[in-house]
């Protein structure tokens, strides 16, 4: 079924839940899957001795942190193009996965003496943006436009301009042969048919 566009279409819209998916989201910096975040902290102070015991709380300053996610996954995709329009020579990344990319730690120093005692317990927090940040606005395949190529492990990627990042890379990593022969097929009976057409419809 997939010798069509819209064959093609379906089928590599099917496989996102069958192999594993990666797709990379390259800003005007060269930064692969770009986040950013704040992180926050407070310091827990206990003391104490024979005239008896104190907690203070302080909160540590705020920090403007990022990071580049190394894993995130395709978890489905649709043809149509950014504005929402069925066509079969685009293909949006309508959602997408990571593990869990946020982090937290806790230190402890325990100073203990023969008649004091000193706990610090510094609390960290690492919180950054939304997957949400890759697919809104929409970010589209123009297969009219799109490279393909493939690695030497039979992973198959497509490459295309983004329309909020320079480029982007979503490569399906078949995990045989002829699965990823059926896979490279379907795109290039999209990149080799669609030309200019991207308002080719389904």
């Amino acid at each position: 079924m997939w010798h069509t566009r819209s064959g093609a279409q379906q089928f590599l819209a099917a496989m996102i839940g069958q192999v594993k998916t990666r797709v990379i989201y390259v800003d005007t910096a060269g930064r692969n899957n770009y986040v950013t975040g704040r992180q926050r902290g407070t310091v827990k102070t206990n003391k104490g001795g024979v005239l008896g015991r104190k907690e203070t709380i302080t909160d540590l300053p705020e920090k403007i942190v990022d990071k580049q996610l190394a894993d995130v996954s395709a978890s489905a995709v649709d043809a149509v193009d950014a504005y929402g329009r069925p066509t079969a020579c685009a293909t949006r990344i309508t959602s997408v996965t990571a593990p869990p990319y946020d982090d937290s730690r806790s230190d402890v120093v325990d100073d203990t003496r023969t008649f004091t005692f000193k706990v610090t317990v510094t609390s960290q927090s690492w919180e950054y943006e939304p997957l949400a940040k890759f697919t809104s606005p929409a970010q589209v395949i123009d297969w009219s436009s799109a490279q393909i190529s493939r690695a030497y492990d039979g992973s198959v990627t497509v490459t295309s301009k983004g329309q909020a990042y320079a480029k982007l890379h979503l490569t399906y990593v078949a995990g045989n042969a002829d699965l990823a022969d059926r896979i490279e097929f379907a795109m290039k009976v999209l990149t080799m048919s669609c030309g200019n057409s991207l308002s080719a419809r389904l």
